[in-house]
């Protein structure tokens, strides 16, 4: 077994729109699906005068006048809907339209009444919302069409986001279970995690998530989603809730309740990709990001969030399937994910200036960068490194093994590694 840590949530599971707010894109995307409104508008309106007696030109401005503060309005709903995260999908699309239809529908109409000198009584309300389906029709239907269509569409492709209704299937050579080589679940930054962020760092952080899943599947991986845990801030974190080795998979035991909420889904997924459930009892803490697993053993931080009743307990559990378990103190609480990795020859690579006793692991290949030692084994020849580490990353090059830059920067910046952002398994 060469990379036997946290499995990782494949993208076959339909994600959730993240809560970034790009303003390119909800300009873009208001924008767009206002000229598409008014250009349909304004030939719609056109077509009326079937008779020819008024040259086009007149024609065309008096219908720009009347379709031009009606599309202004509407545009400032679509701009309003965007901020509110409503210009993602095609039915929050239609939702946003019908809002921006409706009211400026009734604004454009009121104001050319009032501008006629007639008073806004019972008669001129019914003709104003007798329009929607009168004079006001192609004015509907255009803006009903673009914000449903084309808004997400624009939206999507100016914030760089894969189409939220559409689910990523795994490769179909490869079956995600935690028993087959090559499964990896994932966890999407949570609405928590994206409002604890800056407008920059949240849109970077779904970016290089969705980058993530992508190096996965590019390399063989099966991938699924753990359901998302949208009010927990640290849940994108998924390698800290579960140790996968193969079928056994030991659940995580947080100290506390902190992050107890997030167990259920990554319990039920593993369930259902045929994992066979242990679970540590108390007094023992267990974080499965202080393990990094080798062939045949498990180290795992000592010092960190495990406490030494966790370490008994597992070296009890995983005993029967022939691991052993080295205890490894770490410093100034660091998991030990974040420090050691164990490469596809059995090399270790570390972080020495996290690990308080690097005699412990006998013979070590040292980085020089704190994020250098967060790798992951992505085949036998593959090395993940993140982009954080470009020293690193030239070193593992002159180790002999491919390497494929990840940027988790602004997932690092919240307080993450890469290991950590999956659950793999290799067994």
């Amino acid at each position: 077994m060469t990379d036997t840590a946290p499995t990782a949530p494949t993208a076959s599971t339909a994600r959730t729109a993240p809560t970034a707010r790009p303003t390119n894109a909800i300009l873009g995307s208001a924008l767009a699906a206002s000229v598409l409104t008014l250009a349909g508008t304004l030939y719609q309106t056109n077509q009326r005068d079937l008779t020819f007696v008024l040259p086009p030109t007149q024609t065309f401005g008096t219908a720009f006048g009347l379709a031009a503060l009606p599309v202004l309005v509407y545009l400032l709903v679509l701009i309003g809907a965007g901020y509110l995260g409503w210009l993602r999908t095609w039915w929050q699309g239609l939702a946003a339209g019908a809002a921006g239809v409706l009211l400026g529908g009734v604004i454009g109409y009121a104001v050319q009444i009032v501008a006629g000198g007639l008073p806004l009584d019972g008669t001129a309300w019914a003709a104003i919302f007798g329009e929607f389906l009168g004079l006001n029709f192609p004015f509907t239907v255009s803006g009903l069409i673009a914000a449903s269509l084309l808004a997400p569409a624009v939206h999507r492709g100016l914030a760089g986001e894969a189409p939220r209704a559409t689910a990523r299937t795994a490769p179909a050579a490869t079956v995600v279970s935690t028993s087959a080589p090559g499964s990896a679940f994932l966890r999407i930054p949570s609405d928590a995690l994206l409002e604890s962020l800056d407008e920059a760092d949240a849109d970077a952080a779904n970016a290089q998530w969705e980058a993530l899943v992508e190096v996965f599947e590019q390399h063989g991986w099966g991938t699924q989603a753990v359901p998302a845990a949208p009010h927990e801030a640290e849940s994108v974190l998924v390698g800290d809730l579960a140790l996968v080795l193969g079928e056994q998979v030991v659940l995580a035991r947080p100290k506390g309740d902190e992050r107890r909420a997030e167990l259920a889904g990554v319990r039920e997924t593993l369930l259902e990709a045929g994992a066979v459930i242990d679970e540590l009892e108390a007094p023992a803490v267990f974080d499965p990001a202080d393990v990094v697993a080798g062939e045949g053993v498990l180290y795992v931080g000592a010092g960190a969030t495990t406490n030494a009743a966790g370490i008994r307990g597992l070296r009890r559990l995983v005993a029967p399937r022939g691991y052993r378990v080295v205890a490894v103190p770490v410093r100034n609480r660091a998991r030990l994910s974040e420090a050691l990795s164990v490469l596809p020859d059995g090399t270790l690579l570390a972080w020495a200036e996290g690990l308080d006793a690097p005699g412990a692991l006998g013979g070590f290949v040292a980085v020089p960068e704190p994020r250098g030692a967060a790798v992951v084994a992505l085949d036998e020849r593959t090395i993940a490194v993140p982009a954080s580490a470009p020293e690193t990353e030239a070193l593992l090059g002159r180790l002999g093994y491919e390497t494929v830059a990840v940027d988790v920067s602004a997932l690092e910046r919240a307080g993450g590694a890469l290991p950590r952002l999956s659950l793999r398994s290799r067994d």
